[in-house]
């Protein structure tokens, strides 16, 4: 994220990410009667680290307030809060994850809509950035960001991060009784109904019956791919999908591990429940527990008040673990009980509360090795991987890569905006010539960069920064042969060459042992290969 903020300020964005994860630590624990001050120091932490002139937390018209406003220019922040109660802009911005607004009205924006964005710039407000309570649902409460100075480099994506600080206000006061802040409608449509507006996708349409509060779009509009590594990918989800096992999703970072885990979640029984996600890397080992399993007041130091974890949250829904290789080992042995009993206690709670929750684990860490090394329980490993499904990198499906960057430019070209344009076949020639240790996610990066580089939405080779990396020859192949041969051997490795009985490579890979064997020969796979 190095890329000028304002001018005049430093010109680095900070870290949003880790902000973010600082602040929500901030506020995780917070009884309800003290949580304004601690909204205030939050506020004013972002305004003074990401250079704004204002912030403010507002609560929807007629509930119970706590409305929070700090910076300079509070008459803005007044103004602020009433333009974002009208009934026109709710139903404007809800179409997207947040709203961004940075620089002169434009007219093609499909945010908001010219008026409206000429409004805010008569008052002086030049960049706005409004993250909801409710993703989508902008009625529901929000924060919000000003400032006076225009930042045509800021980007919906760079700020995505406070979408999990405004989450954990929300279950503040959610534990806390609070009636200020409303259910999801029915049928409500989250981050994925973003994804299809920004690639023009009808979402009225397309939406799958359900509650989940990430998005209920089909899994076709997400996840983007027809190379033979990403349809086996495919073939497995729906596999499962219906099934109330549990999932082991493996793979390297920035593969796309969450998108599969919530397309699970979508296509199974569950997907009318809420899919609650924790990433077991991202919080210190002290609070791990507590937002897992929960606590009753008094458990510790400022446990001032009773809180649900993410298994009770996720109650008749699907947890997502993600990087779950860090969960803490002494953690270990309770996760494992919720998951064999479906039962747990809250910290500093002897009394047993019934749970009934999917989980979908995901890690980017070989644990088989780390059970090896005494650092994951052997128990829990096998109790996790039920139905392992390994996500190929991204060299591994070359063939994807255009359609993925062309999905990502379009997204971005909304969200600047800027008028969509395809990409050159010189650019995606060069996309697939790059090796992608970041994946996906570092293609995002790239792409964002070359779309805010590029004038007027046509990406060129020296916009998109890869061409001088050396291209790597990958043995994983592109063929289903190939790809067959890879992800056998990937699961009697993780079998360690047990080919038939219970959770051996047969049964994980869904065939007879006879035909497996037959297949290893027809492959020329031989164990030490």
């Amino acid at each position: 994220m190095g890329v000028s903020a304002f001018p005049g300020r430093d010109n680095r964005l900070p870290n949003v990410e880790r902000l973010a994860q600082d602040l929500c630590a901030r506020v995780s624990h917070v009884p309800l009667e003290t949580l304004d001050d601690r909204l205030r120091e939050v506020l004013l932490r972002l305004v003074d680290e990401l250079g704004l002139d204002g912030a403010l937390f507002v609560t929807p018209a007629g509930q119970r307030a706590h409305n929070v406003a700090v910076g300079s220019a509070l008459t803005s922040g007044r103004v602020i809060s009433e333009f974002l109660a009208r009934p026109r802009v709710q139903g404007v911005t809800g179409q997207c994850e947040m709203l961004l607004i940075s620089g002169p009205p434009h007219s093609t924006s499909s945010v908001l809509s010219s008026d409206d964005h000429l409004h805010l710039w008569a008052l002086g407000i030049r960049t706005l950035v409004v993250v909801p309570l409710w993703r989508q649902r902008f009625e529901s409460g929000a924060i919000a960001l000003y400032s006076q100075r225009s930042n045509s480099q800021l980007d919906v994506l760079s700020m995505r991060p406070l979408i999990t600080l405004a989450e954990s206000i929300r279950s503040v006061l959610d534990q806390g009784g609070d009636s200020a802040l409303p259910s999801p409608a029915p049928g409500y449509q989250g981050q994925d109904v973003a994804r299809r507006a920004a690639n023009g996708t009808n979402g009225a349409n397309g939406a799958d019956a359900g509650g989940d509060r990430q998005g209920l779009a089909p899994v076709e509009e997400t996840l983007v791919g027809e190379s033979a590594a990403w349809r086996y990918v495919m073939f497995r989800l729906e596999q499962v999908a219906a099934t109330h096992a549990t999932v082991l999703l493996l793979g390297e970072t920035g593969t796309g591990k969450e998108l599969v885990a919530r397309a699970i979640h979508r296509r199974s029984a569950r997907g009318s429940g809420k899919f609650v996600a924790l990433n077991c890397a991202a919080l210190p080992a002290t609070l791990v527990e507590s937002e897992l399993f929960g606590r009753e007041r008094g458990a510790f130091t400022g446990a001032h008040s009773s809180q649900a974890g993410r298994f009770e949250l996720a109650h008749r829904g699907t947890l997502f673990l993600d990087e779950v290789g860090d969960l803490p080992i002494e953690l270990q042995p309770k996760l494992l009980r919720v998951l064999q009993e479906g039962q747990l206690e809250r910290l500093g709670s002897t009394r047993t509360v019934d749970v009934d929750v999917r989980v979908i684990a995901a890690t980017n860490r070989d644990l088989t090795e780390e059970a090896r090394q005494n650092r994951f329980r052997d128990d829990l490993y096998y109790r996790l991987n039920v139905f392992p499904i390994t996500l190929p990198s991204l060299r591994e499906r070359r063939e994807d890569i255009p359609a993925l960057a062309q999905h990502l430019a379009n997204r971005f070209a909304r969200a600047m905006p800027k008028p969509m344009k395809p990409i050159p076949d010189a650019v995606a020639r060069a996309l697939q010539q790059y090796d992608w240790p970041g994946n996906i996610r570092e293609l995002e990066n790239v792409i964002q960069r070359a779309m805010i580089l590029s004038p007027d939405g046509v990406i060129s080779v020296n916009d998109i920064s890869v061409s001088s990396a050396k291209p790597t020859v990958t043995s994983a192949g592109t063929t289903l042969e190939e790809v067959e041969r890879n992800h056998i051997q990937r699961m009697l490795s993780t079998t360690l060459w047990r080919i038939e009985g219970r959770r051996g490579a047969a049964e994980l890979l869904g065939l007879k042992p006879s035909t497996l064997r037959s297949r290893l020969r027809k492959l020329g796979i031989r164990r030490g290969m």
